[in-house]
């Protein structure tokens, strides 16, 4: 059962549904769909919306291989 999303913190609540949801996103980085939830609340509970670098390749890999549309400064909190 997919986890409710409560908080929608960028860009991780964005770069998460692009992918297909935190389910999706948990499964190919081998997570639990609860540490992402993590990324999209605020803080001290959560990132604050920033998607921790170690996992960046990853994204990037699993936005290719899914042809959605991602780059690196998507997975940066300054714009």
């Amino acid at each position: 059962m997919p986890i409710p999303t409560v908080h929608k913190l960028s860009p991780a609540y964005e770069v998460i549904e692009s992918l297909g949801g935190k389910t999706a996103v948990a499964a190919e980085l081998d997570l639990a769909p609860s540490t992402l939830s993590r990324w999209c609340q605020p803080h001290p509970e959560g990132t604050g919306g920033v998607i921790p670098q170690r996992h960046w390749p990853a994204i990037l890999r699993m936005s290719k291989r899914l042809k959605v549309a991602l780059s690196l400064s998507d997975l940066c909190t300054v714009r």
